[in-house]
């Protein structure tokens, strides 16, 4: 299936386009949460590899057939390879003055699908206290890999954990992120709660797929009860999506889907 930055549909005209990363830092770019962003993409340059193939994916189509046959852990990043990337870039950016505001481990799909997650987030913390001391990591995650123990540890080392939930009940659950892999929202509550803290990451979307529809809502909110975030993200449509008929939520829609948030959790929710 093609990227979603090839072609967009005229009706994404004013989206932005994204393009896989080639490399294993991708940035620093301009992100609505957490201002500059240096991504740290541990999966195979230019492909993607992804337990949920969304409909609203930057990244576009997840290619399933690729993705389950497992050929795809052959081209990621060796461990050598991902330690000299890391420090050759970092390097770079402090001797530009382009340090970034956050590092993001996300790249081209579900970054726990590294076949050495646990060593890579070490190199990175490594390298973060070596060159940018004061700057916050986050991995972020469909939340698929966190019934191995190996995947909680490593998340837990980096400072933010941000989970996605798009969804309170697994028939809308299904429409708006497509698993490819066996999932239960039950089993990403329990594992949530085995974290030292979670950021919950929500996108909503209305048209060919929607997920703000009052039962749905409801159904979020006590998944959202449940697994007891510190926080909640809220977002709409920003860059070109994999699906076409998609439409962006209005800001005031998202802005009240927040307070709800907010209000039932007594945590913050901010929309982006």
């Amino acid at each position: 299936m093609p990227s979603a930055s090839t072609n967009p549909p005229a009706e994404y005209a004013a989206l932005k386009p994204w393009a896989l990363p080639q490399g294993i830092l991708y940035g620093p770019f301009p992100t609505r949460r957490k201002g500059r962003a240096l991504g740290v993409n541990l999966l195979p340059p230019g492909d993607k590899a992804c337990t949920f193939n969304c409909a609203y994916c930057q990244c576009g189509w997840t290619p399933v057939e690729v993705f389950r046959s497992g050929t795809w852990k052959e081209s990621c990043p060796s461990l050598d390879e991902v330690r000299r990337g890391i420090e050759g870039g970092f390097a770079a950016l402090q001797a530009e003055g382009n340090g970034p505001d956050a590092i993001v481990v996300s790249g081209n799909g579900e970054p726990t699908l590294y076949p050495w997650f646990e060593e890579a987030v070490e190199l990175v913390l490594a390298a973060r206290d070596q060159w940018f001391p004061k700057v916050r990591t986050m991995v972020l995650t469909a939340g698929t890999e966190l019934g191995r123990p190996e995947i909680r540890r490593a998340c837990d080392r980096l400072d933010e954990r941000c989970v996605k939930l798009d969804a309170g009940d697994a028939k809308t659950l299904k429409k708006v992120d497509i698993p490819l892999v066996p999932f239960s929202l039950e089993g990403l509550v329990a594992n949530c709660a085995k974290l030292r803290d979670v950021t919950i990451q929500s996108f909503f979307t209305q048209g060919a797929v929607d997920n703000t529809t009052e039962p749905a809502l409801a159904a979020w909110l006590d998944r959202l009860d449940e697994i007891g975030p510190v926080e909640v993200q809220v977002y709409s449509l920003d860059r070109v999506p994999a699906a076409k008929g998609l439409k962006r939520v209005p800001r005031a829609e998202l802005e009240a889907i927040a307070r709800r948030a907010s209000q039932r959790l007594g945590v913050p929710a901010h929309v982006f």
